[in-house]
């Protein structure tokens, strides 16, 4: 059969949802459905319907004509490279030390490769998105915490080599919040979802007025997304966060630049909404108006290093799960 008719089934486990596709080798989503993740059940439970959603489109593919080369499945956690079962998944811990590459083999009878969703992310922007082409690629992600994937010629970097999987602890700021790993400054609390929140509330404390306020108060959640909107429009207090995201992400920019020497930084999670034009981040064009110390700050690197938003969206990991089936 054609290597054009053969696709792998991705699967992207959330704490909400699990997100089931059919994804070519070249990346395209062919169809996709949606299970809810059934959180605080034993790990069969909470399993189950995404167990039948692959099924679903082990079905559509055989009515189709398509051939699966297998699974790719991405995990909200980390991944122990031994045993190749997911660790740390704090909302769904009945997933922990769980053996899902070996009950998704023995019941589908097809090859599966699972990996912890950041580095789904990395390998999906590398084939398919913004890192096609570096020699060295560096993929942070903000979501409720800070996570970074690494990509050297080709070879995903492991998550217990040059901090990679722990940058969310690299310290900034001696003065910073105390974090909960007993360090003060680390980059999760000056870039996390909880950090960026906390900025808006500090602005809201000292009276200052905003249409965030408004929208939130119609059941609206805080994000990343709105904030961006809002400052696109011109809200003051969403253009001050930004410039204070701009500060922190600016000087994280070059200490993980120190760290890894990427060519290529890709932006992903949360920060895929965060405008570049509005934190001003160098070398990105077209260049806002920026602090003298970011700027200063990123002058070291700004030659050679060259940062963007993801291109794959919220479909990254997802794709990112299945690349290793076809190269």
């Amino acid at each position: 059969m054609s290597i054009d008719r053969c696709v792998g089934v991705g699967v992207e486990i959330g704490s909400g949802k699990t997100t089931v596709a059919l994804i070519d080798r070249h990346g395209r989503v062919r169809q996709r459905s949606q299970a809810k993740t059934l959180r605080g059940r034993p790990a069969m439970a909470t399993l189950e319907p995404a167990l039948r959603a692959i099924e679903t489109q082990l079905s559509c593919a055989r009515m189709e004509g398509l051939a699966v080369c297998g699974i790719g499945v991405s995990v909200p956690g980390a991944l122990e490279s031994s045993t190749r079962r997911p660790q740390q998944i704090s909302l769904l811990p009945s997933l922990n030390d769980f053996p899902l590459f070996e009950l998704l083999e023995k019941r589908y009878r097809l090859p599966v490769q699972i990996h912890a969703d950041v580095d789904a992310a990395v390998l999906g922007e590398y084939r398919f998105g913004a890192g096609q082409g570096a020699q060295r690629l560096l993929y942070l992600t903000l979501n409720a915490v800070i996570g970074a994937a690494f990509i050297v010629d080709g070879e995903l970097v492991s998550s217990r080599q040059q901090h990679v999987g722990h940058v969310c602890h690299l310290p900034l700021s001696p003065t910073g919040p105390r974090c909960s790993c007993g360090k003060r400054g680390c980059i999760n609390t000056l870039l996390s979802l909880d950090a960026i929140q906390k900025m808006f509330k500090r602005a809201l404390n000292r009276g200052e007025e905003t249409s965030l306020l408004q929208r939130m108060l119609n059941n609206e959640c805080f994000s990343p997304q709105l904030l961006a909107e809002e400052a696109r429009r011109g809200d003051g207090v969403a253009l001050q966060v930004f410039l204070e995201i701009g500060r922190w992400l600016s000087a994280a920019v070059t200490r993980y630049s120190t760290l890894y020497e990427p060519d290529v930084l890709v932006l992903g999670g949360g920060m895929q909404h965060i405008d570049p034009c509005l934190i001003a981040l160098q070398p990105l064009e077209p260049v806002g108006a920026v602090s003298a110390g970011a700027t200063s700050v990123l002058s070291p690197v700004r030659e050679r290093l060259k940062v963007m938003s993801s291109h794959l969206g919220s479909d990254v990991a997802l794709i990112g799960a299945v690349t290793p089936l076809f190269y």
